[in-house]
């Protein structure tokens, strides 16, 4: 899984995920996040394009989980979007739904992210 910060709008970090989305490969105690963006990361809302992501297997979903629930303890924001397929029906089997935020489309999450309603 690689991390590469494309475009930081005032509070508002927008974030590609490329390749398989697990663990598999992490340093014992590191985070990509923080490694990518600083240990003050969440606090900030993230939009997570997954369009280059081609897989996930459950240590990723894990790691998904994990860091949306530093983000809500920390007042920021996941928001993962443009989710291909593969990754979707992995996403909806296991019913992340309920407790990851996911968006269609880039458009969609920063219209979430920001409040607005159009």
């Amino acid at each position: 899984m690689q991390l590469t910060l494309t475009k930081s709008d005032n509070d508002v970090l927008r974030i590609q995920c490329e390749g398989t989305i697990s663990q598999d490969g992490f340093k014992p105690g590191s985070d990509p996040l923080e490694d990518l963006i600083g240990t003050n990361c969440y606090d900030r809302k993230v939009l997570l394009n997954l369009e280059r992501t081609h897989y996930i297997d459950s240590s990723g979903v894990g790691w998904l989980m994990g860091r949306n629930k530093q983000f809500r303890q920390s007042g920021g924001r996941l928001i993962l979007h443009s989710i291909p397929p593969m990754v979707s029906q992995v996403l909806q089997l296991l019913r992340m739904g309920m407790v990851l935020e996911l968006a269609t489309d880039e458009v969609t999450a920063l219209a979430r992210v920001t409040g607005d309603k159009s």
